[in-house]
């Protein structure tokens, strides 16, 4: 979850995004953003929804999805795609600082990670090929410690 004063600024952003796309503040797409803030990890659309069910009945499956997108097109959530086939959603706003995942091919879990010099040889790299690097992304798939337990039994 981040920080207070990150959340604040990330809800600014978020509100920011609104008025200049001509949309609205709703009470249900703020109970959405308040929840995603809250939650640290990569949520699914239904996961998310999941949770929100529990205190609030009324939220629907596409609210959520249409919100997310929301969020995603404001630059503070970003859709990830694992090997599980679901597109997850992090946060990705102020105070966020670029990490790459490890993600276990068993149970789904997913470990964040931040290495320097993983990011400088991927800079070297774009470099070396003439690139101005705007982004990237960087994934290992195994199998986690829990899972290599429960295989060995």
């Amino acid at each position: 979850m981040p920080k207070a004063s990150t959340t604040t600024q990330a809800l600014k952003k978020y509100s920011e995004y609104l008025s200049r796309n001509g949309l609205k503040s709703t009470v249900q797409r703020d109970i959405i953003i308040n929840e995603f803030l809250r939650v640290k990890g990569h949520l699914s659309v239904d996961e998310l929804h999941s949770r929100l069910k529990l205190t609030h009945s009324s939220i629907g499956l596409a609210t959520v999805y249409r919100t997310l997108k929301i969020l995603s097109e404001a630059g503070l959530a970003h859709e990830r795609q694992f090997q599980d086939g679901f597109t997850r959603y992090e946060y990705t706003g102020p105070g966020d600082v670029h990490h790459d995942h490890i993600v276990c091919v068993s149970c789904g879990h997913v470990e964040e990670f931040e290495n320097r010099q993983i990011e400088e040889l991927q800079k070297q790299e774009a470099d070396r090929h003439h690139f101005k690097m705007l982004d990237h992304k960087f994934e290992i798939y195994g199998i986690c410690k829990e899972c290599q337990e429960k295989e060995q039994e």
